[in-house]
């Protein structure tokens, strides 16, 4: 018996390979995973990866040409998750923008949305990011906060994507009803 059914939106972001690592941990503790790619983490990650992992068809841009999946993936789901969620990815979700299957999905969802950040540093800290992250909190989004650390290029602050240990407790508190704060 599945513990819980999550869709997970994947944005292109150096941090991808961890969202590799949250579908198979989320996998082996019962939960039923259900990935979306953008068309650029697409590019980066091959979808059959997130299929094995998963154990669920992925679904990508190519789903979005015909049919309604933004419509049909969210029956049955509790959860919509990001990660990671690149500064892109953000700010087209802050102006209501259904251009992939990920940010037209996220629009038509009813359920909780949850985004969890992972840029460079200063891009997290641009006031057009921290506005865009302001606006989500109000639409009732909740923002898995980043960790401060070294980024790939070497600069340092606030930007890599929270931890995935982090991410699978705040996912099993919110399975188990047990109430936590927005950003942790």
């Amino acid at each position: 018996m599945k513990k819980g059914s999550i869709l997970l939106g994947v944005s292109a972001s150096i941090a991808i390979y961890r969202s590799c690592e949250l579908v198979r941990e989320l996998t082996k503790r019962g939960y039923l995973v259900r990935v979306l790619m953008t068309r650029t983490a697409e590019k980066w990650i091959h979808p059959v990866l997130f299929e094995a992992l998963s154990g669920q068809r992925v679904y990508t841009e190519k789903d979005s040409e015909s049919g309604m999946p933004h419509i049909e993936l969210r029956r049955d789901i509790s959860l919509y998750l990001i990660a990671p969620a690149t500064a892109d990815l953000i700010a087209r979700a802050a102006q209501g923008r259904a251009d992939d299957i990920v940010t037209a999905t996220l629009l038509s969802f009813p359920g909780e949305r949850w985004l969890a950040p992972a840029m460079n540093p200063y891009m997290y800290s641009h006031k057009a990011t921290q506005r865009n992250l302001t606006i989500l909190r109000e639409y009732g989004y909740r923002i898995l906060e980043p960790q401060s650390g070294m980024a790939v290029c070497g600069d340092e602050g606030l930007g890599k994507m929270a931890e995935i240990e982090d991410i699978l407790l705040q996912i099993e508190k919110f399975f188990s009803g047990e109430k936590s704060s927005p950003e942790n």
